[in-house]
């Protein structure tokens, strides 16, 4: 089967521009060529006026003929972007941007995220994603590097989605289900299934309105790592007026069941990678949650160019996790408001905007910990055995400017400065006399100013060069702070917040027509960078490294090789390494100058070979190359997860039949059956580092859509 699938992906490879000769019309758009405006820099603004780097994602290299499990499918091809998939959905994947974000045992750290406007982000600098369903977005802006000055904690770099509704003449309706099967590994198989419809419909004459639900039944190729995730998503855009707009926000996410397989040791990954470790079976590992998200933002379009944006949200979680160590009970409630203007103010004869404004978020955390029964296989929480019971709120409080100046038709200048003021509190309820349970009550104020600098040159209009620099910081969140070693309750009062100072210098253009690139360089010099280590799976704790260093190339080019023919590659070369960090355990002191940060490899490279013959209309071949260098596992010892590349294939076809829009496709992920390891567990207790990746998978699937 392997010579056979090898086979066939040369002769595609190798017969797609042959199919093509002789075709004058060029069937497919670049890539990734360059929208003319962004609008993750806060405002509206072009493209080549802005010094940083910004990668987007359109719809198609998003979500099509894909399984949207993830967003590691969806940013694949933007470089500085590493998504480790621990095919674990209790405990999200990982997700790091120039290093930054590798640390995360669980959901999302040190990256800003955004769904149309909203943030996924809690103050904490807590990031997920339970809302998001991946094959209703539209689009997706990456900012790579320091925004801090513009969105405060957690952003060493920022993924703003947008989810617009469609213009429509009158209605819309979609409809996508695609199911497939895991390979040879499973005893036998085991399946999955994914639906989703989308509805979009004008409202009035300027309005439109999406409702999209989808639920994913997840047997996963591991044992214990079911999922069942269920999405209900709701938009609605109105006009008030001739220059005012509306923008209404509902989702929810119920996941009733997301089980977790936990990590192996090398051991065991050799002997049975489909196995789990039999506590995580036994106390039945994983998660139950349920959560609302809701948001409303109110947008001004000024006559002399400006604009102005306030929006509020609020959130709530639900949330039952069991893991191997404890019982998790945690009910949140999150809610915030964002209001930004800009206004051109010009500077004599100077084109000059000026963007203020402040962010304000609150967190409220009620955790509850419990311990286990001692009784073997007894997964049940007892009220008398709480470990921890501690109300927890965090505040972040936001304000920030950002001026840029044209010093020239060609030349912009663009600053910007923000001061973040993050209060954390802790009420302990769980006090007994005499201890050791005490009061551990108290809070932790964290506060930081954070600026940037940054120019843009444009020496022709189809080339743009750029260079930044600026500072980001982190602070730990109400988890990492809350799992002490000792035990305690409350904060850890030793854990400090991270600070950065980033450089860049990069380019991005076109060159006839048929090309689009970037090239970045990078590097950031991080103190006090957070980092985790574990003493009992999957119990995380946190300490700071005196400070650390991450350098890096990012290059990427998209090239319509022929009509009908187009090529993308992306390069990502990432050297992170600790600059001075010692620690003891037990008699022993580590010292690690020096030494590589785990988690994140040197060489990340990935590409796409796209082929839509004009001849055979609507048909298209697509053909997908990931590549990853080794990369230690731990902080200490020399373990290293193995090289690994994995080819994807995809083979549709869009077109009508009997007025109807339809769209079969079919697809083979890790076509070749390679046994790799997809994501590590960075410090793991008891070299339990290795979470794999599937085998080979199959799966087809359909779309089929009609509206008027």
């Amino acid at each position: 089967m392997t010579r056979v699938m090898r086979w066939t992906t040369w002769v595609a490879l190798c017969a797609a521009p042959r199919m093509l000769s002789g075709q004058t019309s060029d069937t497919t758009k670049p890539y990734t060529l360059p929208p003319t405006t962004v609008s993750v820099t806060r405002t509206a603004v072009q493209l080549t006026k802005v010094p940083l780097s910004i990668h987007s994602i359109d719809r198609a290299q998003i979500s099509r003929a894909k399984p949207t499990w993830g967003l590691d499918e969806a940013l694949a091809n933007v470089p500085g972007v590493y998504v480790a998939n621990r095919y674990n959905f209790s405990q999200d994947q990982r997700i790091s941007i120039r290093g930054f974000g590798a640390r995360s045992a669980f959901a999302v750290r040190g990256i800003k995220i955004l769904v149309d406007g909203i943030p996924q982000t809690l103050p904490d600098g807590q990031g997920q994603l339970t809302n998001l369903e991946l094959g209703e977005v539209d689009r997706i802006e990456v900012l790579r590097g320091s925004a801090s000055a513009l969105y405060g904690n957690a952003s060493g770099g920022v993924i703003s989605i947008w989810t617009t509704p469609h213009d429509v003449a009158y209605i819309n309706e979609e409809a996508r289900f695609v199911a497939g099967r895991f390979g040879e590994r499973a005893g036998g198989g085991r399946s999955w299934n994914k639906w989703q419809t989308t509805t979009s419909l004008r409202l009035g004459g300027r309005g439109s309105a999406l409702v999209t639900v989808s639920r994913l039944d997840y047997e996963g190729e591991r044992d214990h790592s079911a999922a069942d995730n269920r999405v209900l998503n709701a938009r609605v855009r109105l006009p008030v007026g001739s220059a005012w707009s509306l923008a209404l926000v509902t989702d929810l996410g119920d996941n009733p069941r997301a089980d977790n397989p936990g990590s192996l040791t090398l051991a065991e990954l050799q002997a049975n990678r489909d196995t789990v470790p039999l506590l995580n079976r036994n106390r039945n590992a994983g998660k139950a949650l349920i959560q609302f998200q809701g948001g409303a933002t109110l947008r001004h379009a000024m006559a002399n160019g400006g604009e102005a944006a306030f929006t509020v949200f609020g959130l709530t979680r639900d949330l039952k996790n069991p893991i191997t160590t404890t019982y998790i009970d945690l009910n949140r409630v999150d809610y915030g408001a964002r209001a930004s203007v800009t206004y051109p103010v010009p500077l004599g004869s100077l084109a000059h905007r000026l963007t203020a404004g402040f962010d304000f978020q609150r967190q409220r955390d009620d955790r509850k910990n419990f311990n286990y029964l001692n009784t073997a296989g007894d997964s049940a929480k007892a009220d008398t055995t709480r470990s921890l019971d501690q109300l927890e709120h965090v505040t972040e409080i936001g304000p920030f400017v950002q001026s840029a100046l044209e010093l020239s038709p060609r030349t912009t200048i663009t600053a910007g400065l923000r001061y973040d003021w993050v209060q954390f509190a802790v009420h302990d309820r769980l006090i007994t006399t005499p201890p050791p349970n005490p009061d551990d009550s108290g809070d932790r104020l964290m506060r930081a100013l954070s600026g940037s600098l940054g120019l843009a040159l444009n020496p022709s209009s189809a080339v743009t060069v750029y260079g930044n620099l600026g500072t980001s910081f982190e602070t730990p969140t109400t988890t990492e702070l809350a799992n002490s070693q000792s035990g305690a309750g409350g904060f850890n009062p030793d854990l400090k917040p991270q600070h950065a100072w980033n450089y860049e210098v990069g380019a991005r253009g076109s060159a006839g027509g048929r090309l689009a690139y970037s090239l970045s360089v990078f590097q950031a010099d991080v103190r006090d960078a957070l980092i985790p280590y574990e003493l009992a799976a999957p119990r995380f704790y946190y300490r700071n490294a005196g400070s650390t260093r991450h350098r890096g190339v990012e290059l990427s080019g998209d090239l319509s090789v022929a009509p009908g023919v187009n090529l993308a590659a992306v390069w990502t070369y990432a050297d992170y390494r600790y600059r001075r960090y010692s620690f003891t355990t037990g008699t022993t002191v580590h010292t690690l100058d020096g030494r590589v940060l785990p988690g994140v490899p040197q060489h990340w490279l990935h590409l796409i070979v796209r082929s839509q013959p004009a001849a055979v209309r609507g048909a298209w071949l697509e053909i997908e190359q990931s590549y990853s260098s080794g990369y230690v596992v731990s902080d200490t010892l020399d373990t290293r997860a193995a090289p690994w590349w994995a080819t994807n294939l995809r083979v549709g076809w869009e077109g009508k039949a009997g007025g109807m829009r339809l769209a079969p496709f079919l697809g083979i992920n890790n076509a070749f059956n390679h046994l790799y390891v997809s994501s590590v567990v960075i410090n793991a207790a008891r070299d339990r580092f290795y979470e794999p990746a599937p085998g080979r998978n199959i799966y087809v699937g359909l779309t089929i859509g009609a509206g008027r």
